[in-house]
């Protein structure tokens, strides 16, 4: 196989072969491949990378051509000063504005070849081993089930028994048919459904004794506890199309089908597409679990180029995409090759990618390919480019640090008997859509009235979705109901009816239903109104209207089939709110990246065009460049223009800070600024600042895991043209607000609640709410892969398309046992903290942060006012980065205490001196004693400093460090001669035996010779 670097000879492109150091230090020897270009000089060479010494820059250079056109130009670059141990990387790239080292490579050099690796010092063997544990992660226990049930009938029943053996006892029948024994038994039913309302009443009031699922719910709610329902499995599908197509929102649904529940005759082939008829018929037939778009208004763009991408492997130089890569190159195909306009790929930014290994990377044969190295990652970035060695259109792109690669995926290998090249281990495939387990129903919605006062109801009776209001749970209902049947059987009611309504239900509501008494005189009374079919419904209006005067419940109806799906909003609000801020606070830099490129092109073409010049006239205003003359001298307006432009644009600079601090704090910008940045800075810059944008939407990871505590019924409540949106209280909700909650009964039905006037707007009286729904989430859905096999549309001439599912459903959780949150919610008072007061709070909220190991505050009077300093330590290094560090301080911000002034930083690293003896058992090589010891005591994994083995104000003892020490096999002793704090004077810690650390100090000993300061060991080795 030809490598690149021949390619690059042949095509006679510039390009670094090597870089080599000199034995000083300062001179770096480059080689090239083939000739050296012209007109190198030291602005043109960039040294990257270090970690004690950076900014290395070039003062001079010299190129030492050779005759023979056989071999290879040389570079002579001499440095400002010497490197440590570090990898460095030398770059030959075009000059900024400035004269500087920019970032494009230098014309006619490779762009994979403009640049190369290298060290100050040759890089040394390593006895460490990369592997890391992982702990196996611990199920949490089942919560126990107790039984509260209780009856007292029999009591009743003896009790009365044994009272008439007294009061009457010559009664002696005991037969079940006496009079007197079914007088005696009504009585003990009936005191047993009094006594049990009245033990209902207390046994609710409290949450130790409350059975009752809702009001476990409410109670558990008032301390802060979320009782979840449940929620739905999700899984991300590819779907390989015959031919490019487009199926609009809500016409396409997924489902999987057991096809070991149908005869085997009439089995249906997986992957095919099906319409609404044949899924009821799999449904009478199997088990058939249905799945939709999470994103219900996205259509679903199905494009044949996405069924199989490659990757591409710049001639076979990449071989494998390693562990926590975050991009890739795609190969791309021109759709006309003469032209070479138009790409087959339309990936954009915010579509999903399923990374799969389709071939075994030992043998290259498809069933040797591991099932788990799949994985689904959303793209941030798109960018064309061409490899100009062969002529190949390619797409870079990346994706989110949280999707990074958790497995190595093979791209390239040699496999089989001969031991060929085999590529396209490694596709991947486009077409896929996150869906999640559900069915939505159709047909006509179930409705219900709102009765025109607020709703009584039997407390037992609630008025269901679709059924009838009658209700038989009291004697006012039952009156009610048996005059209504008395009036639609033709019987107009009497005088004597009314009265009874009146002594019942009350004279006042009688009559706001339209039922009264009319006197004409002292003797004569009728009716009103006359008919017996107006009198029947103003009975219903009665009994919708009131019960019993005092006895008022609010209007809370049943949904009428369960279970409801219970899904998690997607995209998460505060996800869409960060990635708007990120955008935001990039427009400055792109706009002079953008500016530097426009004066690369204007230089090069000796002008700009006028699109460029409107784009530029947007920006920053045509009095502006035609004070700096752009048309005459655009080269100089447009250095002038970088070198003024922060105090150019100071005004729009201050309203991007603005937009970026209120989407920081989670506030989810709409549709409006997308337009407001649109007109100021131009349509490039509002690019994926759209709510719905999909690039918003989070890495494909988080879209997986769910929390069930953040989960809400998938029920949507129209009142005509408003809907009702689901909630999980109405605590926040304000009197205009339609919200609704859906509480959870104890059958598995789902009740809402609407809002009183002030919580939650209250439904209009006399209205007809329509309610949609999904059925589905639990456990159910949890299918492996491969399992999502069919393709549900509606319309004629389905596509012909195979529908999968690379990696399984994940999520479905089945509602929280009510024993589970009546034990757990007494204690979650203590595990969540809700505001900041003492030192620990702070150190507690920002530990549960994500990428925190550990963190550790105190707090310090000033002398005007409190601060509280959060030392933050990272996950795997001793300093965290910039952007965590601001995360903290902007999430601790909402749980402050007022008069506390936060300052977060990282934690404050004691370097330690440390001197050992060790003496060394016979029979043992000292240099792999030497090299185990330096292992075990380091900075590495998993070495007695390493920086997630300390943590805050933990002290170092004399004790542990021997023991460290002589675990070692071959160490007969260890004694500890020095062991201080680095650059100090000892305070006598040897002869304590401990070295003690403040509250936020955490103990160093990197043994690095590049930054001694971080620590030193020393070890003095002998013995036998």
């Amino acid at each position: 196989m030809t490598t690149r670097r021949a390619k690059v000879r042949a095509a006679q492109l510039g390009g670094v072969d090597a870089v080599e150091v000199g034995d000083d230090g300062l001179l770096l020897t480059v080689t090239f491949l083939g000739k050296a270009p012209h007109g190198l000089g030291p602005e043109n060479v960039r040294i990257d990378g270090g970690r004690r010494v950076t900014g290395i820059t070039a003062v001079d250079v010299s190129v030492e051509r050779e005759e023979d056109p056989e071999l290879d130009d040389r570079l002579y670059v001499t440095l400002d000063r010497t490197g440590d141990t570090s990898r460095y990387r030398l770059s030959l790239v075009e000059t900024d504005p400035y004269g500087r080292p920019g970032t494009d490579p230098f014309r006619g050099f490779d762009q994979r070849y403009h640049s190369a690796a290298f060290s100050f010092r040759p890089d040394c063997p390593t006895p460490f081993d990369c592997k890391e544990s992982q702990e196996p992660a611990h199920d949490f226990p089942q919560a126990p089930v107790v039984d509260y049930t209780a009856r007292d009938y029999d009591t009743l029943r003896k009790l009365l028994l044994d009272r008439l053996a007294l009061t009457t006892p010559d009664w002696i029948e005991r037969n079940p048919a006496d009079l007197g024994t079914t007088l005696v038994e009504l009585l003990a039913y009936t005191g047993d459904q009094i006594s049990y309302q009245q033990d209902a009443v207390a046994t609710e009031a409290y949450l130790d004794t409350a059975r009752r699922r809702v009001s476990v719910r409410r109670h558990v709610r008032l301390i802060d506890y979320a009782m979840h329902d449940g929620c739905t499995a999700r899984a991300h599908v590819t779907v390989e199309t015959a031919g490019d197509t487009t199926l609009a929102p809500g016409t396409f649904r997924f489902a999987s089908v057991d096809v070991r529940a149908l005869d085997p005759h009439d089995r249906p082939e997986p992957g095919t597409v099906i319409d609404e008829n044949d899924l009821g018929d799999l449904d009478e037939r199997g088990s058939v679990e249905v799945f939709e778009p999470v994103v219900a208004t996205d259509p679903l763009e199905l494009r044949t180029a996405h069924n199989a991408i490659r990757l591409w492997t710049w001639g076979g130089e990449v071989h494998t995409l390693p562990k926590g890569t975050t991009s890739a190159t795609l190969r791309d195909e021109w759709r006309d090759r003469e032209t070479c306009r138009e790409r087959r790929l339309e990936l954009k930014p915010g579509d999903l990618l399923v990374l799969e290994e389709v071939k075994g990377p030992r043998t290259g044969t498809p069933g040797d390919a591991d099932p788990a190295h799949r994985q689904t990652v959303r793209l941030t970035s798109v960018r064309p480019a061409v490899d100009r060695i062969e002529d190949q259109p390619v797409l870079e792109v990346t994706w989110a640090a949280e999707d990074a690669l958790r497995f190595p995926l093979c791209l390239t290998t040699r496999g089989g008997r001969d031991c060929l090249p085999v590529e396209d281990v490694t596709l991947a495939r486009g077409n896929v859509v996150l869906v999640d387990h559900g069915r939505t129903l159709h047909g006509l919605p179930e409705t219900v009235t709102v009765p025109p006062e607020p709703a009584v109801v039997a407390p037992c009776a609630p008025p269901v979705f679709g059924c009838g209001d009658r209700d038989e749970g009291n004697a006012p209902a039952r009156l009610i109901n048996f005059l209504t049947d008395k009036a639609e059987s033709g019987e107009a009611l009497v005088p004597d009816d009314i009265r009874e309504l009146f002594t019942t239900v009350g004279e006042a509501a009688t009559v706001r239903a339209g039922l009264g008494l009319e006197r004409a005189g002292q003797r004569h009374e009728r009716v009103v109104p006359g008919t017996s079919y107006a009198q029947a419904a103003a009975l219903r209006t009665l009994l919708a209207q009131s019960v019993h005067p005092g006895i008022a419940t609010r209007f809370r109806p049943v949904l009428g089939r369960s279970p409801v799906v219970q899904a998690v909003p997607y995209p998460e609000p505060a996800t869409v709110a960060a990635g708007q801020a990120e955008r935001i606070a990039a427009i400055p830099g792109r706009i002079r990246q953008r500016l530097v490129d426009l004066w690369r092109s204007a230089r090069d073409r000796d002008g700009l065009g006028e699109e460029e010049i409107a784009e530029l006239t947007l920006v920053y205003g045509l009095h502006v460049l035609e004070r700096l003359e752009l048309h005459r001298h655009p080269v100089r307006a447009l250095r002038e223009l970088l070198h003024r432009s922060d105090r150019l644009l100071d005004g729009k600079l201050r309203r991007v800070e603005i937009l970026a601090a209120r989407a920081r704090a989670g506030t989810v910008l709409d549709p409006h600024i997308a337009w407001e940045i649109a007109h100021s800075w131009g349509p490039r810059y509002a690019a994926g600042l759209h709510p719905d944008e999909p690039v918003l939407r989070g890495p494909a990871t988080a879209a997986l895991a769910q929390d069930p505590r953040q989960a809400l019924p998938a029920v949507c409540v129209q009142d005509g043209d408003e809907s009702w949106a689901p909630r999980r209280d109405l605590l926040n909700s304000g009197p205009r607000d339609r919200h609704v909650v859906g509480e959870l009964e104890d059958d598995g039905r789902l009740a809402l609640r609407f809002g009183d006037g002030r919580h939650g707007a209250r439904p209009t009286p006399g209205s007809r709410l329509a309610a949609h729904y999904r059925l589905g989430g639990g456990r159910a859905g949890n299918v492996g892969a491969e399992a999502i096999n069919h393709l549900v549309v509606q319309g004629e001439n389905p596509p012909a398309a195979v529908i999968r599912n690379p990696l399984p459903a994940v999520g479905g959780t089945e509602p929280e046992p009510v024993e589970q949150a009546r034990q757990l919610a007494p204690l979650d008072l203590r595990r969540t903290r809700l505001r900041a007061v003492t030192a620990d709070d702070y150190a507690a909220l920002a530990s549960a942060l994500p990428g925190v190991q550990r963190a550790a505050a105190t707090l310090r009077w000033t002398g005007s006012v409190q601060e509280a300093h959060i030392a933050i330590d990272a996950y795997g290094d001793a300093q965290p980065p910039a952007e965590l560090l601001a995360r903290v301080e902007q999430s601790l911000e909402a749980y402050r205490r007022i008069g506390h002034d936060l300052v977060v930083g990282p934690a404050r690293l004691v370097p330690l001196d440390i001197a050992l003896t060790v003496c060394a058992a016979p029979g043992h090589q000292h240099g792999q004693i030497l090299a185990e010891l330096y292992r075990v005591l380091g900075s590495g994994r998993p070495g007695f400093f390493h920086p997630d083995a300390l943590t805050f104000g933990e002290p170092v003892r004399l004790s542990r460090l021997v023991a460290v020490a002589a675990a070692v096999p071959g160490v007969e002793s260890v004694q500890v001669t020095r062991l201080r704090r680095l650059f100090e004077q000892d305070r006598g810690e040897r002869e304590d035996g401990v070295l003690r650390l403040g509250p936020l100090e955490i103990a160093t000993c990197d043994n690095d010779p590049d930054r001694p300061e971080n620590g030193r060991l020393a070890i003095s080795l002998g013995g036998a």
